[in-house]
């Protein structure tokens, strides 16, 4: 796979938590953390710590600059329900991407000498997926 540059990343949504989805306008970041809580299971005569891990804990980020076109961030934050979200790491890979229900929260920033930005958190909803490149 080559590497990408993230300038051609994408991030979508359906609001209904469907597959449908639709690209947000005026994004320029996205970020996922899929890590997974570590859980000791050391015992007795063990030399060292052991561990296994639990269920992976998906979420993330999302930022952007405000376009009053597109509020659906705001409007899927508002109204509290859970949406199907798509985020892809470039569009000149289009097959692979990260694929789930999420529940999303959105701020924006207003300064005085500077443009006026969005930004959100998500969590899973649902499970999530990785759509592998098409061979």
């Amino acid at each position: 796979m080559a590497r990408r540059h993230g300038k051609n990343g994408t991030v979508a949504m359906d609001p209904t938590g469907g597959v449908t989805y639709v690209d947000i306008i005026s994004l320029n970041s996205w970020g996922l953390d899929a890590s997974a809580d570590p859980v000791d299971v050391t015992c007795f005569l063990d030399t060292n710590r052991q561990f296994v891990l639990g269920l992976p804990n998906y979420q993330g980020t999302i930022k952007g600059v405000w376009d009053a076109e597109d509020v659906s961030i705001f409007d899927a934050a508002f109204a509290g329900t859970r949406v199907g979200l798509k985020l892809t790491p470039s569009t000149l890979d289009a097959t692979a991407f990260f694929s789930g229900l999420g529940y999303v929260d959105a701020g924006i920033e207003c300064p005085a000498d500077g443009a006026v930005t969005i930004s959100g958190n998500w969590v899973a909803a649902g499970n999530w997926t990785m759509a592998p490149l098409a061979a």
